[in-house]
């Protein structure tokens, strides 16, 4: 059956600040919206629902709150709305949830305390991820940045945290450790740096081979360094890093070899003559 579009009285409709995922949405929040329906009118309907929890009220916004909002600063009277019988809480909270989402001006922590009311809910991972059209890596680190603590959420909103971070972090149950690393990565970030290699560290299993990011190869470094200083291990980790170029560590080989009475020749080395 088509959903249908009728007038409704604005006065008429809740805009439960507890419910929609925004919060509550100030008159200078929607100047903007306001002129563009002055100009050209309502492009989409909000979506609401029968309420009846407050005689004042004969409905709730489910979708559409800054419109509405855009709507009152207007002094209209009635605005167009699509008017959902029987809708749960959980539905209406992931219709409300799916608008606001696609909102490209969201910092990740928005996103985060917009599905807030889905985990208290106890919405799955998968659920919401379906739902919502996302995918589950998506919405699983949404979810783990709401259990680090305040601090570790504002730095991410920042953008100081990054989302593989906020995963490494929440693997760290200790909760003054996490606020440690997580300041020296935005240290680091202030400062600048390029790659910071604050390490995180993970369980090892030393018998497993794999290929190694910049991070591994600088901790591997670092090891060795404190161990038996710096040598020609270190400078192969450094080649590998990034950190210096083919010539110098080939220049490294040729020393090595020209002490241990090898004959080794540069490659390209006469190119460069």
């Amino acid at each position: 059956m088509a959903e249908t579009i009728q007038d409704v009285p604005v006065k008429k409709i809740f805009s439960d600040p507890l419910f929609n995922c925004r919060g509550a949405i100030a008159p200078i929040d929607v100047v903007e919206l306001a002129r563009d329906i002055e100009r050209n009118g309502l492009m989409q309907p909000i979506i609401i629902q029968p309420y009846s929890n407050n005689s004042k009220y004969d409905y709730r916004a489910i979708a559409g709150h800054r419109r509405l909002k855009a709507f009152e600063v207007l002094k209209l009277e009635v605005i167009p709305a699509i008017v959902r019988q029987n809708v749960d809480e959980g539905a209406a909270l992931i219709t409300n949830l799916s608008e606001n989402i696609q909102r490209k001006n969201l910092n990740i922590l928005q996103e985060a305390r917009a599905l807030e009311k889905l985990k208290t809910k106890g919405f799955t991972v998968d659920s919401v991820a379906f739902a919502l059209g996302k995918s589950t890596t998506w919405v699983r680190m949404r979810y783990e940045l709401l259990d680090l603590p305040e601090v570790i959420r504002e730095a991410a909103a920042a953008g100081y945290i990054k989302q593989n971070q906020i995963r490494d972090l929440y693997r760290i149950k200790d909760e003054s450790k996490q606020i440690e690393i997580a300041k020296k990565i935005k240290s680091a970030r202030e400062k600048g740096e390029k790659s910071h290699h604050v390490i995180i560290k993970k369980k090892r299993n030393i018998f497993k081979a794999k290929q190694r990011d910049v991070n591994g190869i600088m901790e591997m470094m670092t090891h060795i360094q404190n161990h038996i200083g710096n040598n020609f291990g270190t400078r192969c980790l450094a080649w590998a890093a990034g950190n210096i170029s083919d010539l110098e560590i080939f220049r490294d080989i040729k020393e090595i070899a020209t002490t241990a009475n090898i004959y080794y020749v540069i490659p390209g080395e006469r190119d460069m003559l």
